[in-house]
């Protein structure tokens, strides 16, 4: 690291915010600091990176900017406020509620521990990874393991926040269940798995959510991601319909069927139930999958929608005769 260069007071905390954007602040330091030579190295693959697993590719994604053009502006203005009004003249529009929910997620949310993230933070932050322990390291917000190893907060108030984000965890509608907000589980389930994006579906369960998917036992955000990965691998145009069957306190019991091709063309309808059981949170802490699969034609497919969640006024099994 350049001897000119402290990170604690050269580059503000990714937790600032500039027009309700948090983390542009940061930005902003970290782009003129590289045209002055002085940032290290270390922060330089990540620098106007237009990727979802980086703050500056997450911030480029929401506000639809380009990266050079944003790079220019930044060197170009004598202050912040001239950046601000640049992005929000030429970025996608938001509102003011739309821009402080995307921050809060960033401030508040923890991390799901897939192996990518674990190594990439433990070349990153290596006293971190050595102080807080894998387990830590893969869950904790990304914006307080950046104050952390840039000495802005303690361990203890890492550990602190850490343990806080864990315990405020929540996710209406929460046990004990009516039939309309078990009905609402089972729909916000359907659309979650019908992303086919891992890392989302994973939040809907507890830290330590014990699964049993056909004959896999498994448990924990980790390993359902890393299930996730190899079911949509093999799992292609996947689409998925979940119906209601029975609920009481705090379980629900769901019966599903899914379409799906493998990477030969051939088809299949995969018919299954579940057995769910929820934390005092609403975020599930058990799931139980029994399924079988069926080889079908093509022309015998049920489900047509575009890829991604059911439309609203599609058929469910009942009318689908399933």
């Amino acid at each position: 690291m350049s001897p000119s260069f402290d990170p604690k007071t050269d580059l503000r905390s990714p937790r600032e915010m500039l027009g309700g954007y948090v983390f542009l602040p940061r930005l902003i330091d970290k782009v003129r600091l590289n045209a002055r030579n002085v940032l290290p190295e270390a922060y330089h693959d990540n620098l106007l990176a237009q990727n979802d697993r980086t703050f500056d590719g997450r911030f480029l994604l929401f506000a639809g900017l380009d990266p050079e053009e944003l790079r220019r502006v930044i060197l170009d203005a004598t202050d912040d406020s001239e950046v601000l009004k640049w992005v929000e003249k030429n970025g996608v529009p938001h509102s003011r509620e739309e821009i402080a929910a995307w921050s809060s997620i960033l401030l508040s949310s923890l991390s799901v521990p897939t192996d990518e993230r674990i190594s990439a933070r433990k070349r990153s932050y290596p006293g971190p990874a050595e102080t807080l322990g894998l387990s830590i390291l893969g869950t904790i917000n990304p914006c307080d393991l950046i104050d952390y190893d840039e000495g802005r907060i303690s361990l203890d108030q890492v550990l602190h926040n850490h343990e806080a984000k864990v315990q405020g965890e929540s996710r209406p509608p929460r046990p004990p269940f009516t039939r309309e907000t078990a009905i609402q589980k089972v729909r916000m389930a359907e659309d979650a798995w019908n992303t086919r994006n891992p890392e989302k579906v994973a939040f809907a369960y507890t830290m330590e959510s014990r699964w049993r998917n056909r004959s896999e036992f498994f448990r924990g955000r980790r390993e359902i991601v890393q299930f996730l990965l190899r079911k949509w691998g093999k799992e292609l145009d996947y689409r998925l319909i979940k119906e209601l069957w029975a609920f009481e306190g705090s379980r629900i019991a769901v019966r599903f069927a899914y379409e799906w091709h493998d990477d030969s063309g051939q088809w299949f309808r995969s018919y299954g139930n579940e057995n769910w059981e929820f934390a005092s949170n609403g975020l599930m802490s058990r799931r139980l999958a029994s399924i079988n699969d069926l080889s079908i034609e093509e022309k015998e497919r049920k489900f047509h929608w575009p890829l991604g969640p059911r439309p609203i006024d599609h058929p469910g099994l009942g009318d689908l005769d399933l």
